[in-house]
Parts: C-alpha cells; sequence; structure tokens
C-alpha cells in the first residue's frame, strides 16, 4: 500500500498543474470475483461470480504520458458462493455428515484511483494506458444463503436461510466486516473522442470475516470488464 501511494506521489513531482485536459464520464461493466474462506480452521471451496457496477471517474493529467484517475462505482454481487463438506460417525459407530452451501452477495461503494500511463506523443492521442492504484470499498448491503445439511444414519435435515446481509464485526451476528481496500492493476485502451474499454484485476488486502483470526479469513479477489466515455470539461489549449 505505502508503495503504491509513493508510486502516485513521485509520478505528480515536477508536473504541471492539472488545469488542461480534465475528463469525467460515467462507466459500467461486469465483474468476476470471488473470496478466499477459512472458517473455524477449515478451508473452503469457493466459485467465482458474475455482477455489475456502474459509476464514473476522473481524469487528471499530470503530464503528457501520466495521469491520476479516481473514480467512485456501486459494485453489486461482490463475494463468493463456498461450500463445506465433512463427513464422520458418531461416538456409537453411527455415520452422520454435514454440509454447508454459502452464498454472499455484497454490494460495495468502491473508491479506486489509478496512476495511469499513457502511449501517445499527446494527451488526447488514442492511446493505451496501464495502471496501479489502491481502491477503498465499503460494504452496504447485499444478500446472504446459507444451505445447512445434517446427515444422520442416511436421514438428511435441512436448513435455508435467505436474508440482508449483516455487515459488521460482531462474530456471532454478523457474516463480513464493512471495510476492504484492495491493490489494483488495469490495463485499457482510449479513443481520440472519449471512449474506453478497461480491463482490471485486484487483491483484497484485509481479512474480512469478522473478528477474524488465523481460523477464519476472507480475503477477496477479482477483477472485471468495462467500458465508459470521458468528455472534456476544459475545453483548453492542449498540450505544448
Amino acid at each position: 500500500m505505502k508503495k503504491i501511494l509513493s508510486i502516485i506521489t513521485l509520478i505528480g513531482l515536477g508536473s504541471p498543474a492539472m488545469a488542461q485536459d480534465i475528463k469525467v464520464g460515467p462507466e459500467i461493466g461486469a465483474t468476476y470475483n470471488t473470496m478466499y474462506q477459512k472458517l473455524n480452521g477449515a478451508k473452503r471451496e469457493t466459485n467465482y461470480q458474475v455482477g455489475f457496477k456502474i459509476g464514473g471517474v476522473v481524469d487528471l493529467p499530470l503530464n503528457e504520458m501520466f495521469s491520476l484517475q479516481p473514480g467512485l462505482f456501486l459494485s453489486l454481487n461482490n463475494g463468493t458462493e463456498s461450500y463445506y463438506e465433512r463427513n464422520f460417525k458418531s461416538g456409537a459407530g453411527v455415520p452422520n455428515a454435514q454440509r454447508d452451501r454459502r452464498n454472499y452477495g455484497v454490494t460495495y461503494v468502491q473508491l479506486p484511483v489509478y496512476a495511469l500511463f499513457k502511449t501517445g506523443k499527446e494527451y488526447d492521442d488514442p492511446h493505451f494506458f496501464f495502471g496501479i492504484g489502491p481502491s477503498f470499498n465499503y460494504a452496504v448491503g447485499g444478500g446472504f444463503k446459507q444451505e445447512f445439511t445434517n446427515t444422520i444414519n442416511g436421514e438428511d435435515r435441512t436448513s435455508r436461510y435467505d436474508y440482508s446481509i449483516p455487515i459488521g464485526n460482531s462474530k456471532t451476528k454478523d457474516k463480513i466486516r464493512p471495510f476492504d481496500i484492495s491493490a489494483n492493476v488495469t490495463v485499457g485502451y482510449e479513443a481520440p473522442f472519449g471512449l474506453f474499454f478497461r480491463a482490471y484485476y485486484g487483491v483484497g488486502l484485509l481479512n474480512l470475516a469478522p473478528s477474524g483470526d488465523s481460523d477464519n479469513k476472507f480475503r477477496a479477489h477479482g477483477g472485471g470488464l468495462s467500458v465508459g466515455f470521458l468528455f472534456n470539461t476544459t475545453h483548453g489549449p492542449r498540450w505544448r
């Protein structure tokens, strides 16, 4: 995290004022994410799931090749489907089994901040871009589903739950912590009239398990594809 912030600071040193060619615009896309999970010392099988995000970005030029690009997004259906199964025998030798399937569909407000390198001779030329930076993510809602089956001597007893996901730090009441920070990378292409396409990937840096410890760990990671359009808000003279 400190390295990312240092790179952003170094890029800005000696750069001209960001008074020209400031661009803003909407961005929408599909996400593909999952979450490493370990509950009560047992690692769970997890799957990727598709989500959706909508928001916008501001592109702040630092010089002809670099820009700082913060954004603000609402991102839906982040999380994972996880599965755990255990087969054992009771003290009397009766075969038992437990199966636990859970789905976390978390809605986040996300604030990514990218330091971008752009190809092309001029700021408004068509160009590819590459970037790194943190994203600050705050859970504001979502859903939680669980299907728990306890099998005793071949007889299944299943309990099902489906409700809004509890967010907080209580190990007994909540399912996920509210705040996460991820380290992100992005690559894309921007046309001269403002249309751009982006691919990105991020790795969560914080343990999202409520009252997380070495036996209880959630760590989000995933990426996505998006499309957006940038409008020039300054209409000033180009780089000279």
